[in-house]
């Protein structure tokens, strides 16, 4: 009995290995033709539309009027965003002056901007188009996704295409999503995925312009991706200092106490650029409640503290400081 039963059970597993590899072919014979499909029909049936309606929702237009002096940058980042505001001034005399039309692959100008959010990625996409005298086209992959097969690369064409027609910098906010490493095909999503990423490939290399990306981890960006990239420039969170001059930069023109202390406001809130400027949105509201004239150093401090303990609760942690100043 106990051989009919270890003979039963080894029947069973190589049945299970036979149904797994079927399995594996037929899934790999499916993408291959459905990736083929998608294809096909984004070289002949998906081109972009002409009517600017079926552009215009899909990014967010920005009229540039942030100047280098409203950053605040690590001296290093600064200089990599001024070299490369002179590159896309002088692109044409670089390349014919060294005589480098021979090794590019493409035309277009590609940065990433690597860091956490609220580090100053989309400011200075802002701070370089208004420096090159363009408009910043802001296109999110949460607006470009599409539940229908294919809709998303087409999407991706489009608001290339767009960017081309009005002569704007393209700027892929949140773009993790398909700068990311290619992933094995274990189904029709992981197959869109890849599809998405290799018309964003394909775009990238017949844009004549500039196009720059936000992304949040560098190690999860996809090989090929980051080959078409002349500039990888990491934004890190601000230190002390840092924080002290952006809080100087954005509270410049407004109505404030004299008792205010940036360089404490700096020290004591460990935030990013975002949150300094949601602190003082709070702090204007909670001067506002109170009928003050000008914002006073108190209001600062209740509203970042507003804005930590926002952050401690979407973080899943319990708040329970009081709120004071702490000099």
């Amino acid at each position: 009995m106990a051989r009919t039963k270890k003979s039963l059970e080894r029947e069973v597993v190589t049945l299970r290995k036979q149904v797994r590899l079927l399995n594996d072919k037929f899934r790999t014979r499916f993408d291959f033709l459905l990736d083929e499909m998608r294809e096909l029909g984004y070289r002949n049936k998906l081109s972009p539309e002409k009517n600017e309606a079926n552009y215009s929702n899909l990014v967010s237009v920005i009229e540039p009027k942030k100047e280098f002096s409203d950053l605040v940058l690590k001296k290093d980042v600064e200089k990599q965003v001024r070299m490369a505001v002179k590159q896309i001034k002088n692109y044409n005399k670089m390349v014919k002056g060294y005589g480098l039309k021979r090794i590019l692959k493409s035309n277009s100008i590609a940065l990433n901007f690597i860091g956490q959010p609220g580090t100053g990625k989309t400011l200075t996409a802002e701070v370089i188009a208004r420096t090159i005298g363009k408009k910043l086209f802001v296109a999110r992959y949460s607006d470009l996704v599409d539940s229908y097969i294919g809709e998303t690369s087409k999407n991706i064409t489009k608001v290339f295409e767009y960017a081309k027609k009005k002569n704007a910098i393209l700027f892929f906010d949140e773009a993790d999503s398909i700068a990311s490493n290619r992933t094995t095909v274990m189904n029709a999503t992981d197959s869109e995925n890849n599809l998405t990423r290799n018309v964003l490939l394909k775009e990238l290399e017949n844009f004549d312009g500039v196009v720059i990306f936000a992304t949040n981890l560098a190690e999860n960006i996809d090989k090929a991706f980051e080959r078409r990239i002349h500039m990888h420039i990491m934004f890190n969170v601000p230190d002390d200092h840092e924080r002290e001059n952006i809080w100087k930069t954005l509270c410049r023109g407004l109505k404030i106490e004299r008792d205010v202390d940036y360089r404490v406001l700096g020290r004591r809130y460990n935030f990013s650029g975002g949150n300094i400027r949601n602190a003082i949105l709070n702090a204007a509201r909670i001067a506002l409640n109170e009928n003050k004239k000008k914002i006073s150093m108190d209001d600062f401090v209740k509203g970042s503290e507003l804005v930590e303990k926002g952050s401690l609760f979407m973080n899943g942690t319990n708040y329970n400081k009081e709120l004071r100043y702490i000099g």
